[in-house]
């Protein structure tokens, strides 16, 4: 049953949701009829509730629309910014068997933990068919947990390394091959700026690291129990600690943090490591004109980028998974992914829409953002992540007291006894 106070009827709006009920007149989607708990009290129109991240993706348009073309209701609730408050309050409720949930934004980072607690439905071979071969792999595989895809992909973006105007010629960067790693924070230092890395999240310092460690030839977590194997106390780990110390002896930058954006924007910002759809930042309208992009600093002899989005899933209690999945189908869709891109500067799971001509002339870099997803790699499949990003964020910040000979060795034991069950 859904909780009363939430679903009397569902035509009343709920307490933080945000009845979405505006027509989008310029956007015009085919989709099946979408079906859900009942009519509300205004002429039979269904009601479907969308539970989302926060962030700039058009959800409420996206929501109008789709509904609107099935002659529905969807309405639309926000999850806390963090993504560790997003994560207590999604396994809060779905361990309480919570049903008000239809349609979840899921971050690519909590989908193994959810999938493992049986919180999450297995996406039907129809619905998951529907992107066709339009997708990246690296989505499916993000949204893929024991071999069961349980979220449809949405939106997967690549980090980037972002510059203003002549900081990289400036710094002695030769922006038109891969950039060194070391020549970056060479660079950067000679001319006195920054190098920010942008934590809209909270989830950063573990993609920093995880990326680092996967391109000096290593892997960070390699199973999905207790007793995975921890590859940070290795050569690689060392080097991508090696990293992240000069970052912070040199006084590049205070590593991830949620104001790198308005610390880019100051006088002595020139770089910056942040997803491809940052130029959509308001914080960023001030030098936006002057921005350019990058494939991701190269460790070892290629580009390996970090990769992190939202997938659309359906939680195990939903009372109407067909309805659900319907409205999937239509947020997914190749006219919802363009909506969805040029609103919010997110990358669309589908090549096609890479390549279409509104996104060629919105985003000049757009095929290095295709190239990016192409070579990219996104957070271990573990159920366990988060236990290994609290080790990271225990035994990795303040970036000013990372060392090479130490860090890597503690941050292996923390995060071993952490995935193993201990307590914090």
């Amino acid at each position: 049953m859904r909780h009363p106070s939430l679903w009397q009827s569902c035509g009343v709006s709920r307490r933080g949701v945000v009845r979405v009920s505006r027509v989008l007149a310029l956007l015009t989607l085919g989709v099946g009829a979408l079906t859900a708990c009942g009519s509300d009290a205004s002429g039979g129109r269904e009601t479907l509730h969308w539970l989302t991240v926060p962030d700039r993706t058009p959800a409420f348009a996206l929501a109008d629309a789709c509904g609107e073309s099935a002659g529905a209701t969807i309405e639309v609730e926000t999850l806390p910014a963090d993504i560790d408050e997003q994560r207590v309050e999604l396994v809060r409720r779905f361990a309480a068997h919570d049903d008000s949930v239809d349609v979840l934004s899921l971050s690519t980072s909590l989908t193994a933990e959810l999938a493992a607690a049986g919180y999450l439905r297995t996406v039907p071979a129809d619905v998951a068919g529907s992107l066709g071969v339009d997708v990246v792999p690296q989505a499916v595989e993000a949204a893929t947990y024991k071999g069961k895809q349980v979220a449809m992909p949405w939106w997967l973006e690549p980090q980037l390394m972002w510059f203003r105007g002549t900081a990289a010629e400036r710094a002695g960067i030769d922006t038109t091959q891969p950039v060194l790693w070391d020549d970056l924070l060479a660079g950067a230092e000679r001319v006195g700026t920054t190098i920010q890395i942008d934590d809209p999240d909270g989830s950063a310092l573990g993609d920093w690291v995880n990326v680092l460690v996967r391109a000096a030839g290593g892997t960070l977590v390699d199973g999905t129990g207790r007793s995975p194997k921890i590859g940070l106390d290795t050569d690689a780990g060392k080097t991508a600690a090696g990293i992240v110390q000069y970052v912070g002896e040199a006084g590049l930058g205070d590593g991830p943090s949620l104001d790198a954006p308005e610390k880019f924007a100051r006088s002595d910002g020139g770089f910056m490591i942040a997803g491809s759809g940052i130029v959509t930042d308001p914080r960023l309208s001030t030098v936006v004109a002057d921005m350019q992009a990058v494939a991701y600093p190269v460790v070892g002899t290629e580009s390996v980028a970090s990769l992190s989005g939202v997938e659309l899933a359906v939680p195990a209690d939903a009372p109407d998974p067909g309805a659900a999945f319907k409205a999937i189908e239509c947020l997914t869709s190749a006219e919802s992914q363009l909506t969805m891109m040029l609103g919010s500067g997110h990358a669309s799971v589908r090549p096609s829409t890479l390549a279409t001509r509104e996104v060629q002339a919105a985003f000049p870099n757009a095929s290095v953002i295709q190239s990016a997803i192409t070579t990219g790699v996104t957070a271990p499949p573990t159920p366990y992540w988060q236990r290994v990003r609290a080790g990271l964020r225990d035994t990795w910040l303040p970036v000013t007291s990372v060392s090479p000979t130490t860090t890597p060795k503690d941050s292996q034991r923390v995060v071993r006894d952490l995935v193993s069950g201990g307590l914090r």
